[in-house]
């Protein structure tokens, strides 16, 4: 057996048992808080490191081939567990979870949990290993074995996932900030140990041709990934958020270096750009994207904004750009309708606005002079049937519709000033301008509102000319004005016959009238509340009358 008074011997027994209880103390922290991101992973790995560890010290040290060879036996499935619990701590850390599926983790465990089976009973058949017998070398006695075919192959498994995992990291090490760096070039650099012992292994490079660096090199490694993630903290949900945020964006994002050339694309990108884009220049791919160029810019029958970012270094140093690319069809198509829309409303108000100089112009002046010709033959009193007087009433009536469609003409221009006017002073004053007989008004209430003056005033003469044509003479007309927070609302109720239910939603519509009128009056109202972006309602008032809500008028500031 080992002769245990060898310096040598003492100094791998004492790194072996150091590394050994290193290792599951470790192991036991990290299992108490192994919700950390890969820290189930490293706590499993250190475990079974650690164990490892005390059991080659024992093979090592013990005095007979039979507690060496059940050692031997036991540590086994140690070391098959080792790089499958690599791998998975890697796709933990790098933020690739959706592979850790418990098909590829069967899938993964299920080379090593077929080696452990073979070696186990490598006795019958030399798969794994070839024949165990102990071995001198110089003061150690270790146990001595050749690989069998399933052994080598297994090993050479175990380096390919052994390097897989770096490769991960090292991507994550290319596309993470400086923010993050340390913590994956710790890792890296701990990997370099179990990956070092094993070429020193199974290659001999040593004095000691039968021993193995591999259980300390364990240990090693489990504490640097146990100083990442629970010292300097894993690439928290930060960094993995950001990466599943770019991959799951609907706008594309295209990645370039400082040589002007793609380095990465998002898959909103890639649906785009050719299947070669990435390593091709970004001007020969999509010489749009250079600075300056205007926007929006279509590809095929999308159209996208552009944003650029540039990617520097802590020095300033251009390292490349990042350029977001905006889906903008929906907005331009609506803006292009919009603009359609616009332009025709426009033409439709110049015809109108032409239409009603024509009224103006071209109609009343015959009617002014039909009005005194009648007007002259009724005070020769040569009307015995009343036919002037229809016809005076005729006058009157095309006269009012005249005037109302000059009226409507402007009532839905878009209000571009607005005033501050008094509410309480612009309703007395309407109403004193007016035919109102009879009438009767009454004005609850008072506030200083933004509006377009005229329009307002011409808003709430046809108001009152509604219920006084509608209700009579003798009309009892209602305003009251109501403030609520920054809002303004004026009611118009009166007392006469009301509107049928039915028909208020269609009494604001041209042309509609009730009572014989001209039908332009309500439309009118209509009109410059919704130049205004107010609401109007339509209802039934406390006495039984019509009562009209204009509502969403703004207070002026004080």
């Amino acid at each position: 057996m080992s002769d245990l008074g060898a310096l040598p011997v003492q100094a791998y027994l004492t790194a072996c048992l150091l590394a050994g209880v290193v290792g599951l103390w470790l192991g036991r922290v990290a299992w108490r808080e192994r919700d950390q991101p890969g820290g189930l992973e490293v706590s499993l790995y250190l475990l079974c490191g650690g164990g490892i560890s005390l059991l080659y010290a024992l093979r090592i040290a013990a005095s007979g081939e039979v507690a060496m060879r059940v050692a031997l036996n036991l540590a086994t499935p140690l070391v098959g567990a080792l790089p499958v619990l690599w791998i998975l701590f890697a796709l933990a850390f790098t933020g690739h979870d959706r592979w850790r599926t418990e098909n590829r983790i069967v899938a993964l465990a299920s080379p090593a949990f077929v080696w452990v089976l073979l070696a186990w009973s490598s006795a019958t058949h030399r798969l794994a290993r070839g024949p165990v017998t102990p071995v001198v070398d110089g003061p150690f006695t270790l146990l001595g074995y050749g690989l069998g075919p399933v052994g080598g192959a297994y090993v050479l498994l175990a380096f390919a996932l052994c390097v897989a995992g770096a490769l991960l990291v090292v991507d994550l090490y290319e596309r993470t900030g400086n923010r993050y760096r340390l913590q994956t070039f710790v890792v890296l650099l701990g990997t370099l140990f179990p990956f070092l012992a094993g070429v020193a292994t199974f290659v001999d490079v040593g004095s000691y041709a039968h021993l193995s660096w591999l259980p300390t090199a364990f240990v090693v490694h489990g504490v640097f990934l146990y100083g990442t993630v629970f010292w300097l903290g894993t690439l928290d949900a930060a960094v993995v958020a950001r990466d599943t945020a770019v991959e799951v964006m609907q706008d594309p994002v295209i990645v370039s270096g400082s040589d002007g050339r793609i380095r990465d694309l998002n898959p909103a990108a890639e649906t785009i750009l050719p299947s070669d884009a990435v390593g091709s220049s970004l001007s020969e791919v999509f010489p749009r994207l250079e600075t300056g160029v205007e926007h929006p810019i279509a590809i095929g029958d999308r159209q996208f904004d552009i944003q650029e970012n540039p990617i520097t270094d802590p020095r300033g140093t251009d390292r490349g750009h990042v350029f977001l690319l905006r889906d903008v069809t929906a907005r331009e198509r609506r803006q292009t309708e919009l603009e359609r829309r616009e332009a025709e409303l426009e033409r439709q108000n110049e015809r109108l606005e032409e239409f009603a100089g024509v009224v103006s112009h071209d109609l009343r002046n015959p009617l002014a002079a039909a009005s005194a010709a009648v007007e002259l033959a009724r005070q020769r009193g040569n009307d015995p049937d009343g036919a002037l007087d229809r016809a005076a009433n005729a006058h009157e009536r095309m006269d009012d519709m005249i005037e109302g469609l000059l009226a409507l003409a402007t009532a839905g221009e878009t209000v571009d000033e607005l005033d501050r006017v008094s509410l309480d002073g612009t309703v007395r004053r309407v109403w004193s301008r007016l035919e109102t007989g009879e009438a009767a008004l009454r004005v609850e209430g008072d506030a200083t509102a933004l509006a377009d003056r005229e329009r307002l005033e011409q808003l709430l003469s046809n108001l009152f000319r509604n219920a006084i044509e509608h209700g009579g003479d003798d009309v009892r007309v209602a305003v009251s004005v109501t403030v609520e927070g920054d809002d303004v609302a004026v009611a118009v109720s009166d007392d006469g016959p009301g509107i049928p239910a039915e028909e208020r939603e269609r009494v604001t519509e041209r042309g509609v009238s009730l009572g014989g009128g001209t039908g332009l009056g309500l439309a009118i109202v209509g009109d410059i509340v919704e130049a205004h972006g107010w609401t109007l309602s339509v209802g039934e008032s406390d006495a039984g009358g019509a009562r009209f809500v204009v509502g969403g008028m703004e207070v002026a500031d004080s």
